[in-house]
């Protein structure tokens, strides 16, 4: 790498990223918009769109990029990540044609309107238009430097089995390389033992040739949001199960003291489905007698936080 990007590597740009202020839904979810923003953005320089776009042209596919990653029951605005990623404007500005920043406009257009002017749709659609910081795309043109990054924001915020179906989402599965986060080496295998090398979801064990296929430690609480990897924060899930557990199709609840099995409402469980959707309100497997099962505060994570409420009625 050349001077410039010496003096601005990844630890300047990881310092950036981790100052960006991180939106919570009023229920105290987390939510992850900005990142994603930010992976779209990044996407767009890297597939040769450069790194200006206006809101008219944004506004859709961000939608719909976002409500992917929803976590509460109202439908993501895309015009909040895309303005106040503008408060960090070594990445990200937001201008109106005059060249006034948006991220200040805090006041409403005008006496008819209430909200302010920064989250005024139509003003947005008609005046809006970010733009990534030069020093920044010059930094994603340097692979190395755009895989760290990439990584950086994946691994903060999203569960690593979602991983490639985001970098897809975002057109950057042929752009960047993935690195797999440490793990504590010990975790997997703690797992599995304590639940007897089976589903805790549907009992599913497989070996091939004595190697165990198919069946993987997850963590309840993300890993990246201080998830321990500990048995009180392990549950062994088939390769099926993690993923539509990691994705928020599945979670668990504590009913009298009893894990049970949630199922989205979301779900749309197709032909083979039906066994997916029978699982709601299903004990889940419980590790062998002298291992933790889940911690209540842990799936209480998963549910504010991952997964995709409201849950179908319990049996």
């Amino acid at each position: 790498m050349g001077d410039a990007s010496k003096l601005y590597g990844f630890d300047y740009w990881k310092g950036i990223i981790d100052s960006i202020g991180k939106f919570e839904t009023t229920g105290g979810q987390r939510a992850p918009y900005k990142p994603l923003l930010l992976l779209w953005l990044i996407g767009r320089a890297a597939n040769g769109k450069g790194g200006v776009v206006s809101f008219r042209e944004a506004q859709a596919e961000l939608r719909s990029l976002l409500s992917t990653h929803r976590v509460s029951k109202t439908e993501p605005r895309p015009q909040f990540p895309f303005v106040y990623l503008g408060t960090t404007p070594k990445i990200w500005s937001v201008r109106d044609r005059a060249g006034n920043d948006i991220a200040k406009m805090s006041q409403p257009l005008n006496k008819t309107k209430s909200q302010p002017a920064r989250e005024d749709v139509t003003f947005l659609k008609a005046e809006a238009t970010g733009m990534l910081a030069p020093r920044f795309v010059t930094a994603l043109g340097e692979p190395e430097l755009r895989d760290a990054i990439v990584n950086e924001l994946l691994n903060a915020e999203f569960p690593e089995s979602q991983h490639q179906s985001i970098l897809a989402k975002v057109d950057l599965l042929w752009h960047v390389r993935l690195a797999s986060p440490r793990r504590d080496p010990n975790f997997r295998e703690s797992v599995l033992r304590a639940y007897e090398f089976c589903c805790s979801f549907c009992d599913f064990s497989a070996r091939l040739r004595d190697q165990l296929v198919g069946l993987e430690a997850a963590h309840v609480r993300m890993h990246a949001k201080d998830g321990p990897s500990t048995l009180s924060n392990g549950i062994s899930l088939c390769t099926q199960h993690h993923r539509l557990f990691d994705a928020g199709a599945l979670g668990l609840a504590v009913v009298r003291g009893e894990r049970k099995i949630l199922v989205s409402q979301h779900l749309q469980a197709g032909m083979g489905g039906g066994d997916l959707v029978s699982l709601s309100g299903q004990k889940m497997r419980l590790p062998q007698i002298g291992y933790e099962p889940p911690a209540v505060e842990h799936v209480e994570w998963h549910y504010k936080n991952l997964f995709a409420q409201p849950e179908r009625q319990l049996v």
